[in-house]
């Protein structure tokens, strides 16, 4: 397969268009926050339970926290990546 010479589509700030936005990371850990909540009512049959109740959203808390901050960490760590700027010849030299 023979290289490509189209530039790199850039977004509005002039940054390759290959991260997403650390709004997306935040989603990302609200979705991974709330599927931990439900996994840990059952898991811990909260219902049954006020302290395992307050571990569940401790727990949900956590994932979120831990989540958003490991996305948004490996999207600033792609934006600064310069290695693949020269895209002019194959991958395999």
């Amino acid at each position: 397969m023979a290289p490509t010479n189209t530039p790199k589509k850039k977004s509005t700030g002039g940054k390759p268009t290959s991260t997403v936005s650390y709004k997306d990371a935040i989603k990302v850990g609200a979705v991974c926050g709330i599927v931990t909540l439900v996994l840990a009512i059952i898991v811990t049959r909260a219902w049954q339970d006020g302290r395992a109740f307050g571990y569940a959203f401790i727990y949900a808390g956590a994932a979120f926290v831990l989540v958003s901050g490991f996305t948004s960490y490996l999207n600033w760590v792609m934006r600064k990546d310069t290695q693949n700027q020269n895209q002019s010849y194959p991958v395999m030299r």
